[in-house]
């Protein structure tokens, strides 16, 4: 919905503008005028307006490479940084779905100024059918802010910090080719029992049961975690996991079919070590997969996984489930496994 990707683009430009002022902690303008290539006092001044340089001339709007480039200026290091780079990741990834829109900017920024009157008007123009669900956007207060938008202008939440520390850019939609297949790679993959009980939740005391609604624990087997269940395509529900072990560490999808007839989707599956993402070794491309109904499906953890280093990294899976006959989707992440030489620590994780 249009009017919802302007909201949330205003907001995380508002974020973005905060936290740089922020960081610049009482320095001038000036600073960043004289260590950033091209940039006038007035690309400055109009980077550091938030929402406002929407429609503030087409001036170029802040995203990871300028981000990364004011990061080195104000030498800004560790959880800082990873928050501000979280936040121009989040400014780019809407700015474009954004683009999809024909004259995005001048609706947005109609839209944001005037409220969805002006936008209807626009959008009409555009040839655009104006949503039935539209939603007047007003300024929120700081207590109906985003979970997201609190964390980053905080700053100092220890989850907020954890999480930005691994969460960075990929590709909005799968990037690879496309191939049949029943598993990752082609691989045949682990067909549960009934819906809501996975193989490896029967196991051991202590796991969480795959029913439940938040995080599961030991779906993979021992020291393994899977994110909350995300929804769609359809009847489908679906959740990011990671196992460590003492070797590798290893990364699966667990896609849950509550329909009552079997369906096929569109799966790809990445990892995130040390902030970078990277293709699976044995199964790197988007691809077709079968899950029967009322059954869960995990894909072969073999396929996603990588030797274990002996100096400490965090660990994350990046997982897309969309429509078979979908052609983009967003990613989601698991929780991140911060890899000790003699202990891990999830984040978050399951109490």
């Amino acid at each position: 919905m249009f009017e919802t990707l302007v909201e949330d683009f205003a907001e995380a430009l508002d974020a973005w503008s905060q936290k740089v002022k922020g960081a610049l902690n009482g320095r001038p303008q000036k600073v960043l005028v004289n260590g950033l290539r091209n940039a006038g006092p007035s690309n400055v001044s109009r980077w550091l307006s938030g929402r406002e340089q929407i429609w503030k001339g087409q001036a170029a709007l802040p995203g990871v490479g300028l981000t990364r480039d004011i990061v080195h200026v104000l030498q800004l290091h560790g959880p800082e940084g990873a928050l501000l780079m979280q936040l121009a990741e989040r400014v780019d990834h809407l700015q474009r779905q954004l683009m999809e829109y024909r004259g995005w900017r001048k609706r947005a920024g109609d839209y944001v100024q005037h409220g969805p009157a002006a936008e209807t008007s626009a959008g009409s123009a555009a040839g655009q059918a104006p949503s039935a669900r539209r939603r007047r956007w007003q300024r929120q207060p700081w207590r109906e802010q985003p979970a997201w938008v609190k964390a980053s202008l905080a700053g100092g939440l220890v989850a907020a910090v954890a999480a930005a520390a691994v969460i960075v850019t990929a590709a909005a939609g799968p990037n690879g080719d496309e191939g049949e297949g029943n598993g990752a790679g082609g691989a045949s993959p682990q067909t549960s029992q009934p819906a809501g009980v996975s193989p490896a939740a029967q196991g051991g005391a202590g796991e969480t049961p795959s029913g439940s609604p938040g995080l599961e624990k030991g779906t993979l087997g021992k020291d393994s975690r899977c994110s909350a269940p995300y929804a769609g395509p359809g009847a489908v529900a679906w959740r990011v996991c990671v196992r460590v072990e003492a070797e590798r560490v290893s990364f699966a999808l667990k896609i849950t079919n509550r329909g009552s007839k079997a369906t096929k989707v569109k799966v790809r599956l990445e990892y995130v070590q040390a902030t970078e993402f990277h293709s699976c070794p044995k199964s790197p491309s988007t691809h077709r997969l079968d899950i029967p109904a009322g059954k869960s499906v995990i894909t072969d953890s073999g396929q996603c996984a990588v030797p274990r280093e002996p100096i400490p990294f965090a660990y994350q899976g990046a997982g897309w489930v969309f429509a078979q006959d979908a052609n983009a989707g967003s990613y989601k992440l698991s929780p991140t496994a911060h890899v000790r030489q003699d202990e891990i620590i999830w984040q978050p994780d399951v109490v």
